[in-house]
């Protein structure tokens, strides 16, 4: 085990397992010390703009992860890239903690530090940093890392001090980081260096401060400079949805692939990790996706999923109140219900535009974002909406919306599928309020049975049933009923299930790779089995070749 660090020691020359552990608790602190200050420097205000926290957040776990290494340098260095990619919180939290991975990774085989293994450290992470980021971009942290990385080599070279390299370093930093808004307008426009790259600067100040044994004190720093928002502008095309992470862990995961298939759902692609434990984030308007793709993969540990939108619209209310709330106020509202209904197929869509719906298009899934389903809302003529997500997956963001739509009377009656919805607007009266109208709907709704008939794009095992990729099965109210076999025969199982239930009609809803004979098929299927009348109806769902409703 190694004797404890002499903290006082200026001319330290070796690095060893509990030096490091200490050097890291200390640039903790004041990496927690300049959060705030580092917060204000956020150029977007949504959840990944929480630089200083995230990156904060995810140094601390690198360090209590340490901490509880009581061992050999390598120990120490491998417990802080563990802590580091378990606690990793952000965008940039994410890049901190491959930055640290990749100076574990050097420091393997290692009993200590001195001036040049500290400079091929800071060149690995740097690497590696980049290495996470699909479209690595600089004027970021990248940028500071990458200098910083350069001027240690270079000291190195020289024959400097392990304390002069890291002074080489941080200075090189520093310097990088008052050049960021050169290097990205944005920076230059709203009169702030980038917010990441500080939050390196200030880490690598808080090791230098404890090398060279100087306090790094306590209570928040004061904020210095602070993002101008009145001078930037939201484009209509601005991108937010949700900023989702998963951890999860596997077999045999593959970076470059994991990073691929995230891609396709969405921007601020990162993946860190390795073959069996893989950290992913990316803003996408579809984190059931995300989630869906890692419990393919492996086993999931952990999630966090925040709502870019809700945290945009609350900077907004707070640097302008009354810019969204101006069109309403001078807008004659009539008493009475709206209903709004999220909706995923052209002809669903016109189904419930036909009953008199507002109706939010999804295009490919049912995760409208909260922005959508509020400006639906808010297109609405009435003073009270029903908001009716019909998908559990719209659930949240439906009820987010109805908390932002300031001057409406908003309820969310929790429809888990479109034929719920439908049974639900039918039950609606629009001349009452949407709290008489939420009970009505919503037992109107649950007495609406569904089937899905899809086929599996793989092989997956849902409750007792295993489905083989390629395979046609059914659910009856989300639940897995059969598989493997013909659409008439697979919607008669799921008929089966329904003991003691008074059907009076069903609809046979086609999707888009659905088609009329297969839906006449499952609609003599219905009448033979329930003796009820049944409709045809063109629903264009895209994952379920029919839907049926049964009521």
């Amino acid at each position: 085990m190694d004797v404890a660090p002499d903290t006082s020691a200026r001319s330290i020359e070796l690095v060893r397992g509990a030096e490091l552990r200490a050097s890291l608790a200390a640039a903790a602190d004041w990496l927690d010390r300049h959060r705030e200050a580092i917060d204000a420097l956020n150029v977007f205000p949504v959840p990944d703009g929480d630089t200083g926290l995230n990156m904060s957040l995810t140094l601390r776990a690198a360090a209590d992860e340490a901490q509880a290494a009581d061992g050999s340098l390598e120990e120490v260095a491998a417990a802080m890239a563990r802590g580091a990619l378990m606690g990793a919180r952000g965008n940039s939290g994410v890049i901190l903690a491959e930055l640290l991975r990749g100076i574990a990774r050097e420091l393997e085989g290692h009993q200590a530090v001195d001036a040049r293994l500290l400079a091929r450290a800071l060149g690995v992470g740097a690497t590696a940093a980049y290495g996470a980021v699909s479209n690595p971009v600089e004027g970021t942290i990248l940028t500071v890392a990458r200098r910083a990385a350069d001027a240690a080599l270079e000291a190195a070279d020289g024959s400097a001090s392990l304390i002069e390299t890291l002074e080489r370093a941080h200075e090189a930093a520093r310097v990088a980081v008052a050049e960021t808004p050169e290097q990205l307008p944005i920076l230059k426009q709203a009169g702030v260096v980038d917010s990441g790259g500080e939050g390196l600067r200030v880490l690598l100040e808080g090791i230098l401060l404890h090398f060279k044994g100087e306090p790094t004190g306590s209570g928040a720093v004061p904020v210095g400079m602070r993002v101008d928002f009145s001078s930037l502008h939201a484009k209509e095309d601005d991108f937010y949805g949700y900023c989702t992470e998963v951890l999860f862990q596997g077999e045999g995961l593959k970076q470059d692939a994991i990073r691929a298939r995230l891609a396709e759902l969405g921007t601020c692609v990162l993946a860190v990790g390795d073959s069996g434990l893989m950290k992913v984030h990316v803003h996408t308007l579809r984190p059931g996706a995300v989630l869906d793709m890692a419990t393919e993969m492996g086993e999931v540990v952990r999630v966090k999923i925040d709502n870019m939108q809700i945290q945009r619209q609350g900077f907004e209310a707070a640097v302008a109140p009354n810019r969204r709330s101006k069109p309403d106020a001078t807008r004659m509202l009539e008493l009475g219900t709206s209903i709004v209904a999220v909706a995923l197929g052209a002809g669903f869509q016109e189904i419930f535009e036909s009953y008199g719906a507002t109706v939010v298009r999804a295009d490919h899934t049912m995760n409208p974002s909260v922005q959508e389903i509020l400006d639906a809302i808010l297109q609405t003529g009435r003073t009270d909406v029903v908001v009716l997500p019909n998908d559990p997956n719209a659930a949240l963001a439906a009820r987010q919306a109805a908390k932002q739509a300031t001057g409406r009377a908003v309820v969310v009656v929790p429809t888990e599928s479109m034929p719920r919805g439908i049974a639900a607007v039918l039950a609606a009266s629009p001349e009452v309020s949407a709290g008489v109208n939420a009970t009505p709907m919503a037992e109107a709704a649950s007495r609406c049975h569904w089937i899905e008939v899809a086929r599996a794009i793989r092989a997956a095992r849902m409750g007792e049933v295993d489905v083989e990729k390629g395979a046609v099965f059914a659910t009856l109210d989300g639940a897995a009923v059969a598989a493997g076999q013909s659409y008439p025969d697979l919607v008669e199982a799921a008929l089966e299930r329904l003991t003691n239930t008074e059907a009076e009609i069903a609809t046979v809803f086609i999707g888009r790779d659905g088609s009329r004979a297969g839906a006449e098929e499952i609609a003599r299927t219905i009448r033979s089995r329930l003796g009820i009348d049944v409709e045809i109806a063109v629903g264009g769902q895209p994952h379920h070749d029919y839907l049926v409703s049964v009521e």
